[in-house]
């Protein structure tokens, strides 16, 4: 497969540099991604369909964006499974306070939500439309929100991807 071709989508599990995670989004247009230093600090990501970028939630906390080469498919519930790869990071992880999990049903904890969000393809939308069925639309929608948040760990992702 050519370094250019899109190698995951949105919902893989994958490993990263900085430990497993889930793909929860792929940029193929350029984005400010949210880094650590303050409401206004962003790295730039350069990404296009010939070089995407791939949003990953990692296992332990946090976001950050990578390259596939940097990336590798992996299991979330396999102990076993690689937990790092060779390779960088585009941008540092951000790992901000975000309280995504106050907001979900008793219960649900990090690994919970990652693998909801692996399972329902990593899609905000998904997410929506799926909750939907047991929830009222708008109460799926500040669910959805919520898990993304915490997925994510910052809320500077809305609007952006």
């Amino acid at each position: 497969m050519s370094e250019s071709a899109t190698r995951y989508s949105a919902g893989d599990a994958v490993a990263t540099p900085d430990g497993r995670g889930v793909v929860a989004a792929v940029l193929t247009d350029d984005v400010e991604f949210p880094q650590g230093g303050g409401e206004d600090d962003y790295a730039a990501v350069e990404a296009g369909d010939d070089r995407p970028a791939y949003v990953v939630g990692l296992e332990r906390v946090g976001s950050a964006v990578y390259r596939a080469s940097s990336l590798e498919t992996s299991d979330l519930e396999d102990d076993d499974a690689t937990e790092s790869t060779d390779g960088d990071a585009v941008t540092d992880v951000v790992d901000e306070d975000v309280n995504g999990l106050d907001d979900l049903p008793e219960g649900w904890d990090r690994d919970s939500v990652l693998e909801y969000w692996s399972s329902i393809g990593g899609s905000w939308e998904e997410c929506a439309e799926d909750l939907t069925d047991e929830f009222d639309a708008e109460r799926a929608k500040q669910l959805c929100s919520a898990m993304k948040d915490e997925v994510l760990r910052t809320r500077r992702w809305r609007n952006r991807f």
